[in-house]
């Protein structure tokens, strides 16, 4: 059973890891028990927003930018190879210079379509930006609980 993709691991461990050292250590040792729950709130946001962050760069910002890169070494190349009358695209050489243009757009469009998809770093089939989101929704419910029951203690 795959429980996570690529890097969707450190979504898990960027929460766990700030929950744990703010709700355990800083909540509990530094502010006191009655604050644990605002602590522990707290170091989810902090968590998800460091796992939406990286989640981000992973999934979008990364294959987006490996996309373009792509575009910029293979255009040339098509149109060098058009120019040439060397392009054939599968299986099938253009007539003409407009043909062999909607060609290489073709091939362009469907190479960003495929490099620039959304990247595979995820955890139960769950991008990490998407559980970096929720953990900071979560966390902030926490928090303002915790806020809540120590206001009225």
């Amino acid at each position: 059973m795959v429980i996570w993709k690529g890097w969707g691991i450190l979504a898990v461990v960027y929460i766990a890891l700030c929950a744990g050292l703010l709700g355990g250590a800083a909540g509990g040792a530094l502010v006191g028990e009655q604050a644990v729950p605002v602590t522990v709130g707290m170091g989810f946001v902090l968590g998800g927003a460091l796992t939406t962050l990286h989640g981000w760069h992973l999934n979008i910002a990364r294959p987006r930018s490996k996309a373009a890169d792509w575009e910029a070494v293979e255009r040339p190349r098509l149109v060098a190879a058009a120019a040439r009358g060397a392009l054939v695209v599968d299986n099938v050489q253009p007539r003409d210079r407009a043909e062999a243009d909607a060609m290489i757009e073709d091939v362009v469009a469907r190479g960003r379509t495929v490099i620039g998809r959304h990247g595979p770093h995820s955890v139960f089939w769950i991008p990490m930006e998407v559980i970096g989101l929720l953990a900071v929704a979560g966390g902030l419910l926490l928090a303002v609980y915790g806020g809540v029951m120590l206001v009225t203690d």
